[in-house]
């Protein structure tokens, strides 16, 4: 079973997050329209089909890990509806204290057929002051189209509940293997030839010797006193 067990370090940023009624978070997140915040820092936010989405979040200072759905509802012709729902996509941005930042879906459509080829793959991003800091390109097609939202509200039946806080934890688990710095490898001392020439020689005349009977040796030792 995968573990979902979140790195120390991002695991206290995950119990600071809250709406935006919180006195002591110092950063702002606001949220463009569209955009369903589904997870922050391994915790997943759960909304109803038909609540509105959330526009603005407090945080502490430092990175953060924000996963998102494209989330619209479209009025057709004739009182038809259709809700267009991306998979869930996942941006990691370093928010600075005292600053605002918005999260953002750029390029948003408002043709509802071009729409819904947009909630296939749309691109999430953190901005600040319009310039992008961070952005991640959904690579899934999954839950858009109509009756696509039903799967959250009765509680994932049709499976992918707890797909959010998953991916969330997993980019967490991406990132903080990233920061990992990797320990130097143990020099590996090379025996220089000469010296391991020499050894050999060495170990071989220590053999003879060895093997040698007491004459041989004693002629042995009359070469070596030349």
């Amino acid at each position: 079973m995968k573990s979902t067990a979140l790195p120390l370090a991002l695991t206290t940023v995950a119990l600071c997050f809250t709406a935006a009624n919180s006195a002591q978070a110092a950063v702002t997140l606001l949220v463009d329209d569209n955009i369903k915040v589904t997870a922050i820092n391994g915790q997943e936010l759960k909304q109803g089909l038909f609540q509105e989405n959330t526009k603005k979040f407090t945080l502490q200072p430092g990175k953060h890990v924000i996963t998102a759905k494209y989330d619209r509802l479209f009025n057709l012709r004739r009182d038809e509806h259709d809700y267009l729902r991306s998979a869930n996509i996942s941006v990691a941005a370093d928010m600075m204290d005292n600053q605002t930042y918005r999260l953002i879906m750029p390029n948003q459509p408002n043709d509802y057929e071009t729409a819904k080829d947009y909630a296939k793959r749309p691109t999430l991003a953190v901005s600040q002051n319009g310039n992008i800091i961070a952005s991640q390109k959904s690579t899934s097609n999954n839950n858009s189209g109509i009756f696509s939202g039903l799967n959250k509200a009765l509680g994932g039946v049709f499976g992918g509940s707890g797909d959010a806080q998953l991916q969330n934890q997993e980019v967490i688990a991406a990132l903080d293997s990233q920061s990992v710095q990797t320990m130097p490898a143990r020099p590996v001392i090379v025996q220089p030839a000469t010296q391991s020439a020499t050894t050999d020689t060495l170990d071989s005349f220590m053999q003879l010797w060895l093997k040698a009977t007491p004459s041989e040796r004693e002629k042995i030792r009359q070469w070596i006193a030349q």
